[in-house]
């Protein structure tokens, strides 16, 4: 079928050599496993998590070390079929390039303009939740001047878009620096617990699957998951890494892996730091407080003072992987000519997709604006839009995992059959992130903090935002069909 995209290496090689009529020079960078591991992991925003979003989901189970065990095993099976899928697709465009290659180019597009819309989403709610957080902490803990949160949010988009100007190696620098800061001090934390114990000693109650049984399970596991939401994104940064066949699988695993593990150890000593049969209490009753109390208590009050600091920065790198990540989908639809070709430039000395990263800056800027004038609490945009975003994140990974048993299923050409990364992993990452779906739309205004009708409201422009990359791929198949080839980030004539 002209739909499905069947993709042999070559074309992908032929994707990257540049001609003075219609190939764009690819984007460049040096970055290795360890740096885009970080600056993937910065999309998680690990301190924000530890402080937030993991006591989320202790309030649902009181075994929340297994729920965050059992999210790093449905992660790595959505990993094993997708970086196999690096392996024979060496196409740049993470989702984009995926699905278009398991599901057609219709599937594709809507994909990719669900991606844009998802990461959007998730930066405006992160910058928003960026300049709440940094007001309170100029104005209460350095008792500096009170100044509306949107305009520390503007200058953090500011920044973010002039560093996404550059090569991509300089934000991985900074991202690493960040996250190194804010990993440490959790790990301080972790090491003060598990040095003096808890008042119910080093109990080991949090693995109990009598108490994972108890609580709900579904909604543990479901918000579990999408603190790890983020290490999807190293495919994006194929062109930029250094030998990507490698570094991208290895970074993949290794940003589940440690992340997962960093998440479990941490949620397990700050429920040892209250004890098994009060931790729950205190996280359904002082949700915002468990954390720094627990850092004040085990390390000191100025470790709570670095701990306000780290989680401004660590706000911060999570949008300047946000923004990076944006900028590489808009570089990938301008390559290939469905949006306006001008996105898919590459600035001839940083070697970065400058026009996009500007755009996106400048769209950023705009809705930010446009929720400042509404008068909108932050907080609630925050919630709001970040849960929105974190939907259509599982939405993609759900049919990547489809995508996948269906591109090994056509390529016939691929000699080596490997059974369990190219049917039983993936089958069983499509089973489990269907299930995972399957609680977010059930529970979507658990994740989103609203009313029915706003949930209703934000999933009818989610999904009309899908149907409008079917629609126009539809149209471009009639009246475009060149562009309608290179959908996928498959260059061809």
């Amino acid at each position: 079928m002209t739909d499905q995209a069947n993709i042999p290496p070559p074309l992908a090689a032929a994707a990257v050599q540049p001609t003075a009529d219609d190939a764009p020079r690819s984007l460049q960078g040096r970055i290795g496993v360890l740096e885009l591991m970080l600056t993937v992991l910065a999309f998680s925003a690990p301190l924000t998590v530890v402080a937030a979003f993991a006591i989320f989901v202790l309030t649902y189970n009181q075994s929340a070390p297994i729920a965050f065990a059992v999210a790093i095993v449905l992660l790595l099976l959505f990993a094993v079929g997708y970086t196999t899928m690096t392996r024979y697709l060496p196409n740049p465009g993470a989702f984009y390039a995926y699905i278009t290659a398991g599901l057609g180019r219709h599937a594709g597009l809507g994909s990719s303009f669900l991606a844009m819309f998802g990461y959007v989403m998730m930066a405006v709610g992160t910058v928003a939740f960026f300049g709440s957080i940094a007001s309170t902490l100029v104005s209460d803990t350095f008792h500096g001047p009170t100044v509306p949160w949107y305009v520390y949010s503007i200058l953090c988009v500011s920044v973010a878009g002039i560093l996404g100007y550059f090569r991509i190696d300089l934000s991985a620098k900074v991202l690493s620096v960040v996250m190194g800061f804010e990993i440490l001090i959790v790990l301080i934390f972790n090491a003060a617990v598990l040095l003096n114990g808890g008042p119910e000693g080093r109990s080991l109650e949090p693995f109990s699957l009598s108490g994972f049984g108890a609580g709900d399970v579904g909604l543990g596991v479901l918000f579990a998951a999408t603190c790890f939401l983020g290490f999807e994104a190293t495919a994006i940064f194929r062109e930029e890494t250094k030998n990507p066949d490698k570094t991208v699988p290895r970074a993949t695993y290794g940003a589940v892996l440690f992340i997962g593990v960093f998440y479990l150890v941490s949620i397990w000593l700050l429920i040892v730091a209250y004890g098994p049969s009060q931790a729950q209490t205190v996280a359904v009753n002082d949700y915002a407080g468990m954390f720094p109390n627990a850092v004040r208590s085990y390390v000191g009050m100025w470790a709570t003072d670095v701990v306000r600091v780290l989680l401004c920065s660590s706000i911060f790198a999570c949008l300047l992987s946000v923004q990076n990540i944006l900028s590489r989908y808009a570089f990938s639809l301008g390559v290939d000519h469905v949006l306006p070709s001008p996105l898919g430039r590459v600035h001839p000395k940083h070697g970065s997709p400058y026009v996009s990263s500007v755009v996106v800056t400048a769209v950023l800027l705009l809705v930010l604006i446009g929720v400042a004038v509404v008068g909108a609490d932050p907080g609630h945009v925050y919630s709001s839009l970040a849960g929105t975003g974190g939907f259509a994140v599982l939405v993609l990974m759900f049919l990547t995992g489809v995508s996948a048993l269906v591109f090994f299923r056509k390529r016939t050409d691929i000699t080596e059959r490997r059974v369990f990364h190219m049917f039983v992993a993936p089958l069983l990452s499509a089973i489990s992130m269907a299930t995972v779906l399957y609680l977010a739309i059930t529970h979507f205004t658990a994740m989103t903090g609203g009313s029915t009708t706003e949930a209703w409201a934000l999933q009818i422009a989610l999904w009309s935002t899908f149907l409008a990359g079917l629609i126009l791929a539809a149209i471009y198949r009639v009246r475009r069909p060149e562009t309608f080839q290179r959908i996928g980030r498959q260059k061809v004539g």
